[in-house]
């Protein structure tokens, strides 16, 4: 498998959208930073060569239907699409068989299709093999490590009101916010914070401190008066809760 190829194929796909619209730009940067992200998490896991460039390709291709779900609805919200942009890019891979563009060995086919299927699941999928198993946890952690980016850079967040009680819920267990639960900005805002309780490897949390995203998310998000003190109990949280898995071991 030859990564530069999978590339080429990649950008040929990418002339199928309107390369002057910011929010199909913005998603070919999360592809490439999330590449980026997978070779470094792929290498510090041990990983064979072979596997590393397999990593790198999951990165690139994860996000496919984003493109479509931005084409037809100019939205990136599957809610309020109705559209689950990681079915999407599996039916156009697999059903459509357009996997066949990228010379991708056969035997990745369905490893490939399994993790790209479950990285923006709430939970992930049971049945799966162990390196199917594996490899939607991989991806699912440097996903949520670049949004943190993508969200603080590209987007514009207020916590103007208190966070409803099921998203409360949901964080005070520590684990993904349920979208369905998401009724206000504020919301949206815990539910990325919660991202933290969903990394799968160590490794992924110390590459989450490196990168500083977390703290470029926090710091992009506007504070209306007198929510001061609910919104930094939540990131005290998720900061005590990053520094003891770092720390661990």
């Amino acid at each position: 498998m030859n990564y530069e190829v999978v590339l080429e194929n990649f950008k040929k796909f990418l002339e199928k959208f309107d390369s002057k619209e910011s929010m199909i730009n913005m998603k070919v940067s999360h592809s490439y930073h999330v590449v980026g992200l997978a070779s470094i998490l792929a290498k510090r896991l041990n990983l064979e060569e072979e596997k590393v460039v397999f990593a790198k390709v999951l990165g690139l291709l994860h996000d496919l239907g984003r493109f479509y779900q931005y084409q037809e609805t100019k939205e990136y919200n599957d809610l309020k699409t109705k559209m689950d942009h990681a079915r999407t890019a599996t039916e156009y891979l697999f059903q459509e068989k357009y996997i066949e563009n990228f010379n991708i060995s056969k035997k990745y086919y369905k490893i490939l299709e399994k993790a790209i299927f479950n990285h923006n699941k709430l939970e992930i999928e049971s049945g799966l093999t162990k390196e199917e198993l594996f490899w939607a946890k991989f991806i699912r952690d440097i996903d949520k490590i670049d949004i943190l980016r993508v969200c603080g850079t590209n987007f514009s967040l207020a916590f103007d009101e208190p966070v409803s009680k099921k998203v409360k819920t949901d964080f005070d267990a520590h684990t993904l916010v349920n979208r369905e639960n998401i009724k206000n900005s504020s919301d949206t805002i815990i539910s990325y914070l919660a991202f933290l309780y969903d990394l799968n490897f160590k490794e992924s949390y110390l590459l989450l401190e490196e990168t500083d995203n977390l703290e470029l998310f926090i710091g992009s998000i506007e504070v209306v008066k007198g929510l001061e003190e609910e919104f930094n109990d939540y990131v005290n949280s998720v900061r005590a809760f990053l520094k003891e898995k770092v720390q661990d071991e």
